[in-house]
């Protein structure tokens, strides 16, 4: 099996760098700029126990690979990028295994429009992509993956899938019902939006009536819906080793991929497929969702205008929100 990386960014690449760090047939898919620093010096990756200078290759496009029967790809570009990536994908293979190493829960259907066989993937990994050539994973082990088919069951490719993972030191589990999961992920990746726009840090007082305010907004319309999600304090008491102290720990001035996104100043977020589909929800269910209408505003305006993370204090951010502080 060879696991192609499709979006060679953080999470691609902390991904992408364990699998061939254990001796894994990995290629990465990623932006041009990246890809010649990772092909002239090797990807370097940055653990809290060790540094990696890795020879893998590294190409810009799908169309640049030649692609073989025992192929897996994992897509692991933010959201906005997806469509976009699959027609690229499609034009080049009409069948391969597409594993959505993404956050938010509409990859996997925009993928069962191009490929017969997807898999969803909940990923919480804390990976840090803000220099070329270089990736920091902020922990050891390096995070925790659920992973299934879409939209439900299991099969040998994904046990296959998760052997690998646990060989490169990540703690995974597989399971029939991956969509809850991710549905539980996204009510923490709605935060993203409101570290990026205050550049307060996670666990900081100052914006958590904010917080609170947005994933209530959610988790009310997850009610109405009829949708099922796995919170974050479930999925810790299935694994205990997610509460005993890590191996080691990188503390990065670098929040989430939100805040990332801004600190590039590439132009673009993926609060689109975080917040907005928050909003999205809502109006299918002939309601509002102002809370995470304005957050979604904010920060593809600041990604537009490539304003870097803290354009509002969190009182100024929350007296536009009109939460209490």
């Amino acid at each position: 099996m060879r696991i192609i990386i499709y979006g060679a960014g953080g999470i691609g690449c902390v991904v992408g760098g364990h699998l061939a760090r254990a001796g894994h047939d990995v290629v990465l898919i990623g932006r041009p700029g990246h890809v010649k620093v990772i092909n002239e010096h090797g990807l370097h990756l940055i653990t809290p126990t060790s540094t990696y200078s890795l020879r893998i290759p590294a190409v810009t496009g799908p169309d640049k690979i030649d692609h073989e029967a025992d192929d897996v790809v994992f897509i692991c570009m933010k959201g906005q990028n997806t469509e976009e990536a699959l027609r690229d994908l499609k034009g080049v293979t009409e069948d391969v295994p597409v594993f959505c190493f993404q956050n938010g829960v509409r990859n996997e259907e925009i993928a069962a429009r191009y490929f017969p066989r997807v898999y969803g993937v909940m990923v919480r990994v804390g990976a840090v992509y803000l220099t070329d050539g270089e990736v920091i994973a902020r922990r050891d082990p390096p995070g925790l993956v659920v992973i299934g088919c879409y939209p439900d069951g299991t099969d040998e490719l994904v046990e296959a899938v998760a052997m690998k993972l646990r060989t490169a030191s990540f703690l995974v589990k597989t399971t029939t019902d991956v969509m809850p999961y991710k549905w539980g992920k996204l009510i923490g990746n709605i935060a993203n939006a409101i570290g990026a726009i205050t550049n307060v840090s996670w666990g900081d007082t100052s914006i958590s009536p904010i917080t609170t305010a947005a994933r209530q907004e959610l988790q009310g319309l997850l009610t109405q819906a009829g949708i099922r999600w796995v919170p974050g304090e479930e999925v810790t008491q299935e694994w205990p080793e997610l509460t005993a102290p890590p191996r080691g720990r990188l503390d990065t001035e670098a929040q989430s991929s939100t805040w990332q996104s801004l600190g590039r100043r590439q132009g673009t977020v993926e609060t689109e497929f975080l917040n907005g589909e928050v909003v999205r929800l809502a109006k299918k269910l002939g309601r509002q969702a102002p809370i995470n209408e304005m957050l979604l505003r904010i920060s593809q305006e600041m990604a537009a205008n490539r304003e870097p993370p803290g354009k509002y204090t969190p009182a100024q951010l929350s007296k536009l929100l009109g939460v209490n502080q």
